[in-house]
């Protein structure tokens, strides 16, 4: 008995499709997960080790590339290549070690010319890296030009305290605003795509791009930066004196609060 071709052809399609489906379940799966905290305290790690964790640290979990390049000038904060070496020369009176620990936990504390004070501290939320995380990261910037010489006790025990002792995670800042009703606020009354970017919002690039902007401030600086954006400093490479100064007239209370709760969206 002949077998009609559609059936043929049926049998065949549905062999591959099991054959495509078989080996799509073989392939280890992918799966996205939070980025994990390093702890290097108590345990042997040479410096090769240590440089290797904090460089790890520096393009993920520490969110450094948002803002800095090594090699490139132009960028949001200072080009970092070579920072190793002249972190001596730059403060008086610290060490390479004392001035990058300084600049990573304490950023306002000295702010190189032509750049605003933007820098969150690294040890507390939203980026929240813990003592560990913070001598590697340390180490890796020292290898920039420099001498890898920082070692544990160089770190004060309280830095990192509040990014969650025992490896629990930052407590997320809850703003009493609509998220979904401030980015209509976003692209509507408050006319921020006129200069931004947000994630899928296409704006202008005449001001920085703010698709992550909740995962390297604070809701405080965000806050402020909207009701006194000249008072908070421009971001480098970008013309200042172009944000307006009047959202806290044109923008009501609830306006306000929402566009703030979408911008702690923005990851």
């Amino acid at each position: 008995m002949r077998v009609p071709v559609g059936i043929k052809v049926g049998v065949v399609a549905i062999a591959v499709m099991a054959a495509y489906s078989g080996y799509a379940n073989y392939i280890p799966q992918i799966e996205s997960k939070p980025p994990q905290e390093l702890s290097l305290e108590g345990g042997n790690v040479t410096p090769a080790q240590l440089v290797k964790a904090g460089e790890e640290i520096y393009k993920t979990k520490g969110t450094c590339e948002i803002c800095h390049r090594i090699g490139q000038k132009g960028t949001r904060a200072p080009d970092l290549a070579g920072v190793g070496g002249r972190a001596a020369k730059t403060k008086p009176g610290l060490s390479a070690k004392q001035y990058l620990l300084e600049s990573l936990i304490n950023p306002n504390a000295y702010i190189v010319e032509g750049y605003p004070p933007i820098m969150p501290a690294v040890d507390k939320p939203p980026i929240g890296l813990n003592r560990s995380e913070v001598w590697a990261l340390i180490a890796f910037l020292e290898s920039l030009g420099g001498a890898v010489d920082v070692t544990l006790n160089d770190i004060p025990p309280t830095v990192g305290a509040s990014a969650g002792a025992g490896g629990g995670a930052p407590a997320e800042v809850k703003i009493p605003g609509d998220p979904n009703a401030g980015k209509t606020i976003f692209t509507g009354k408050g006319g921020c795509l006129a200069c931004h970017k947000a994630k899928d919002v296409p704006g202008t690039p005449v001001g920085p791009d703010l698709s992550q902007i909740a995962k390297i401030q604070t809701p405080d600086y965000i806050m402020k930066k909207i009701l006194d954006p000249k008072g908070s400093g421009t971001v480098a490479g970008f013309p200042p004196g172009v944000m307006p100064q009047t959202f806290g007239q044109t923008l009501n209370a609830k306006e306000y609060t929402d566009l703030v709760a979408f911008l702690m969206t923005l990851k």
